[in-house]
């Protein structure tokens, strides 16, 4: 066992090297804990099988033991604290069939959400008990080395198409699998013919060398040489989620009807004076109304490890698929009676900084979220020191009236920066603000098509953060700025420690431009002023706006004076029968587990009693004779003895008087000119029966069951 070791340690060595893509996959350290523990854990296990020469269906029910103790702590360390043991097991046993599909599905990183760790962990806990097994009791040793491989092929098939110097990481990963196969033929020739100390340190100095030369020509390949595309199951493009409806701008004036206006769309807890509510990122435009790629979103995880303030949110009267966010979460958790099916439908789009959820959020439901910093907004006087980012969209065709008052505006400035300045000064200080909802306000049409964008830039200009976003964002693209419209709420008044109320008058949308510093947000809206009255002209058709419906509130959401750090903000719904059926599922569950698990031993015993079923009752009486020897065999190789597998059945039998007497009946039964009689073959079977029985005499009871257990005789024939 000791010589042994060096290959074992080669072969470890290789495991983790093999596991090293994987952090491409999840970038979390939780993954550098969960597989070093697995890695320690299956080599723990595979030595201790090795020293106590356990059977194979014994190293499996340790392992499975060690991977239900295990699946928590390593999957989901951060819901132990919060008493959510039971659920997270469940978890993590679904996990272990749905993992695999789930990754795939999943934008990377995928971090350590939906207990998708437990792929990697069972991958590594079992190759590990398998590749050491082997390396320490198989003759053909060398096998071991096509487990690291596979782990290494599992996490280029699974991982993303772009990887830094994917060529460093294969090379590095064939460095100990040719360090292990070495070691482990060298010590089989030392075993059979013992030589110098010598061949071996030439044989490393050789492969040493080798490796080297390796390493330099694939670091030159590399470097010089345009590489093939890798092959992956991930794909290129992004898991795609179907927005419905029309743009959340067409919406827009819908928060500022009368019933809407002064409704709680959310309420918010947590916020700080300045937070804004974003939800919507509109960046494509095709002159009629603003949009996003449909197939731009890639459904993620519900990461629970974060980092950031605590926010807590209860929706409304708000419906929709975009996710109302703080900052930038770095953690999401749904809270209330659909929880499971919105976390289920979770989607990101890592360049916008936005979140939409694809059963859609309405009255009632509520989440969580730990959230940093996000797109910062700069005020008026610090946009003239803004530089625009080497543009991507490019500017698009607009109507002579918006040039014409950009080239006004912005005659005078030199820098880009000025420039963009000049064009938000211009709007904010020539443009008015009406809804054109209600009766006293002055007329203004809705929509944000270049028609109406043309219609804008009369005189007087009026409209609202519908009309002046979408305007922005296209004078910006025009001044060499990648330019975006956001769509949100910015309360009003916010007292720290209290929930915030959001109402539809909060709704507001702003610019979003590229810098040389990142994304910043910038308010072009005017501020509220009299409008000047318009000229007699021909009336102008208002347009109802799509009205937002109003239903009553579900019961539960925020109650006042909650903490908004507290780690449920958003109360759930007490729904009794609700949390039963979820009991008894998550029992069906663990029993069902329990049963698979409890399968393998009682198939391996009803297997062993057919076969001998079958022997005893065979049609011919020569068989049924034969059929005691095969049996005594059988139980022989279950009990871990070995016979040579050639010769008759006297050599086999050796020196032991009982076998050679069984040996005797069985041969004087098969060979002699008439069939053996009843009475004979039951002898034989008895004298067999006393074999087995000889072997049992004076161990524990355990020992038996063990026997029964092993499925050696049915896979050694």
């Amino acid at each position: 066992m000791i010589a042994r070791a060096p290959s074992v340690g080669a072969l470890l060595v290789a495991i983790g090297v093999a596991c090293v893509p994987m952090w491409w996959i999840f970038g979390t350290l939780q993954l550098v804990v969960a597989l070093s523990v697995a890695v320690l854990v299956g080599t723990g296990i595979a030595w201790l099988g090795a020293v106590r020469r356990w059977s194979s269906l014994l190293l499996i029910l340790v392992g499975l033991i060690a991977l239900a103790l295990l699946s928590v702590p390593l999957t989901a360390p951060q819901r132990i604290p919060r008493g959510e043991w039971l659920p997270a097991f469940v978890d993590a046993s679904a996990a272990i069939v749905l993992a695999w599909r789930r990754l795939l599905t999943i934008g990377v990183p995928v971090g350590t959400g939906d207990s998708l760790l437990m792929a990697p962990v069972v991958l590594v806990l079992a190759g590990t008990v398998i590749g050491v097994s082997l390396a320490l009791r198989s003759r053909r040793a060398e096998t071991a080395a096509l487990i690291p491989a596979a782990i290494a092929v599992w996490a280029i098939l699974w991982g993303p198409r772009a990887m830094p110097e994917p060529w460093l990481t294969g090379l590095l990963a064939l460095v100990p699998l040719t360090a292990y196969v070495a070691i482990v033929r060298q010590a089989r020739r030392r075993s059979r013919a013992p030589r110098a100390l010598s061949s071996l340190a030439r044989r490393v100095g050789a492969g040493a060398a080798v490796a080297i030369v390796a390493a330099g020509a694939a670091g030159a390949a590399g470097a010089l040489l345009p590489l093939p595309e890798r092959v992956v199951l991930r794909g290129d493009t992004a898991a795609e989620v179907q927005l419905e409806g029309p743009s959340p701008m067409s919406a827009y004036r819908a928060f500022w009807a009368a019933e809407s206006r002064d409704a709680a769309q959310l309420t918010v807890t947590g916020l700080e004076p300045g937070d804004r509510v974003r939800y919507a990122v509109l960046d494509r435009y095709d002159g009629e109304v603003l949009g996003v790629g449909r197939d731009a979103f890639q459904r993620v995880p519900i990461a629970e490890p974060g980092t950031g303030r605590v926010i807590g949110v209860t929706v409304g009267e708000l419906r929709t698929q975009w996710l109302p966010v703080v900052g930038t979460p770095s953690a999401v958790r749904f809270v209330g009676e659909r929880a499971e099916s919105l976390a289920a439908g979770l989607h990101r789009n890592e360049s916008l900084g936005a979140m939409v959820v694809e059963p859609g959020i309405g009255p009632g439901d509520g989440y969580q979220m730990l959230s940093r910093d996000g797109v910062p907004v700069v005020d008026r006087d610090g946009i003239a020191a803004l530089d625009a980012a080497d543009p991507r969209q490019g500017p698009q065709a607009l109507p002579d009236a918006m040039l014409t008052a950009l080239a006004e505006w912005t005659g005078g400035a030199t820098s880009s920066g000025d420039r963009l300045a000049a064009m938000v000064e211009g709007l904010r200080t020539t443009g008015y603000v009406s809804h054109g909802v209600l009766e006293d306000e002055a007329p203004s049409r809705p929509g944000h098509s270049l028609e109406r964008l043309e219609a804008l830039f009369d005189e007087p200009m009026v409209g609202d953060a519908e009309q002046y976003a979408t305007a922005a964002m296209l004078l910006a693209r025009q001044l060499g700025f990648d330019s975006r419209v956001a769509m949100g709420f910015t309360p009003d008044v916010i007292e720290p420690g209290r929930p915030t109320a959001v109402v539809g008058a909060d709704a507001d949308a702003w610019l979003e431009v590229r810098t040389t510093g990142g994304w910043v947000g910038i308010d072009v809206v005017p501020d509220p002023r009299p409008i000047p009255e318009q000229e007699q002209q021909a009336p102008t058709v208002v347009e109802e706006p799509p009205q937002q419906q109003a239903p009553a509130p579900a019961p539960g959401g925020q109650a006042e004076g909650v903490d908004p750090a507290a780690p449920s903000a958003p109360r759930e719904i007490d729904d009794g029968l609700a949390r039963l059926l979820q009991l008894l599922a998550a029992v069906g569950v663990v029993l069902g587990l329990l049963a698979l698990i409890a399968a393998i031993p009682v198939g391996l015993m009803i297997a062993k009693v057919v076969r001998r079923r079958r022997r005893r009752s065979a049609d011919d009486p020569r068989d049924r004779a034969e059929g005691a020897w095969a049996e005594v065999l059988d139980g022989l190789r279950d009990r871990g003895e070995t016979l040579p597998g050639a010769g008759t059945r006297l050599e086999q039998a050796g020196e032991d008087a009982r076998m050679r007497a069984l040996a005797h009946r069985v041969d004087r039964a098969v060979f002699a000119a008439d069939p053996p009689t009843e009475p004979e073959i039951d002898d034989a079977w008895e004298v067999g029966a006393a074999v087995l029985a000889e072997r049992d005499a004076g161990q524990p009871w355990w020992t038996g069951l063990l026997t029964r257990l092993n499925p050696a005789s049915l896979v050694r024939r």
